[in-house]
């Protein structure tokens, strides 16, 4: 372990005030940014697809400042404890009240924050070596593909595209036969009575500037890795900046590669194997694994490769 890392050892006191303090700042931050988006008015026809997705990037910068922040002090036990219990608590009650306000939507994305926060600093601090990424990385891109192609991740992905085909629909239906000035607002009416699945309140939802809504983007999960991969950077020593670029550019990999196939696809494998691939060029100390960690990398792909040719055997 390095000697920051020795620095950066948790305990149950508070340090350096200000850490945290820019924590919150960047939390408002994504706040204030999420409402202003939100307040572009419509101009009658769809803005330019670089508009839309310059939003979508800068909001996830925002998300990931949020992170890269929060990983860094030494929260004490306590306050993560709390941070997860909020968390969970925002999430839980917006779906029993069924509240889908665009503007809820910012508080969601940091209440997911707050969660995906201490469970990244729980797990980044059990690992002791840097090399643990590569094990970690594998099995977390293994478990999210199989889970999206025959586990969970599938049934949320329907629920979801069930859920936004609903919307539409009611929508179209509400605005028939009105002015334009009232069906805008009979069209926000109808769309709010919809109850929205839980599934839809664990996607972080982005601002996109010219509808006044929000379109969901991403799971919790990846922000869970995201957050993980931030800590492990801030106690070993390596560039958060390098980890924020790679994450970016592997989650906006993964966004064009599914608009381009036009299907849901996880970013998650994206995100762990884009970000600890550059991380293991970038410093060497990544690459030297020990045997075991080895060994386990390999397992969990001969794992994955048994499940996926079980399934694929089933299905004849």
């Amino acid at each position: 372990m390095t000697e920051d890392a020795t620095k950066l050892v948790p305990v149950n006191c508070w340090d350096k005030p200000i850490q945290y303090i820019w924590t919150g700042v960047a939390g408002l931050g994504w706040l204030i940014y999420f409402w202003l988006v939100l307040a572009i008015p419509s101009t009658g026809r769809d803005l330019p697809p670089v508009s839309q997705i310059g939003a979508i990037v800068l909001g996830m910068l925002l998300l990931m400042a949020v992170l890269a922040l929060g990983e860094r002090p030494r929260w004490p036990s306590g306050a993560r404890w709390w941070l997860f219990g909020a968390g969970v608590a925002v999430v839980g009650m917006a779906y029993v009240f069924n509240l889908q306000l665009p503007q809820m939507r910012a508080v969601l994305a940091l209440a997911l924050m707050a969660v995906a926060l201490p469970i990244g600093y729980w797990v980044g601090d059990q690992m002791q070596k840097v090399t643990n990424l590569i094990p970690v990385a594998v099995a977390f891109a293994c478990a999210d593909i199989f889970s999206v192609w025959q586990g969970p991740s599938k049934k949320v992905v329907q629920d979801l595209a069930e859920h936004q085909l609903e919307i539409e629909a009611v929508r179209t239906e509400a605005m028939a036969n009105l002015p334009p000035e009232a069906a805008a607002a009979a069209a926000d009416k109808a769309a709010a009575a919809i109850r929205a699945p839980f599934v839809d309140y664990v996607v972080v939802h982005m601002p996109v500037p010219g509808i006044g809504t929000s379109v969901p983007v991403l799971g919790i999960g990846d922000f869970v890795i995201v957050a993980l991969l931030f800590r492990v950077a801030w106690l070993h020593g390596i560039s958060p900046l390098a980890v924020g670029v790679s994450s970016l550019i592997s989650i906006i990999v993964a966004l064009a590669v599914s608009q381009l196939i036009g299907a849901a696809i996880p970013a998650l494998p994206f995100i762990a194997v884009g970000v600890v691939g550059y991380l293991a060029l970038a410093y060497p100390q990544i690459r030297r694994l020990d045997r075991q960690e080895v060994t386990l990398s390999f397992a969990v792909i001969v794992l994955f490769a048994a499940l996926v040719a079980a399934r694929w055997l089933g299905a004849f």
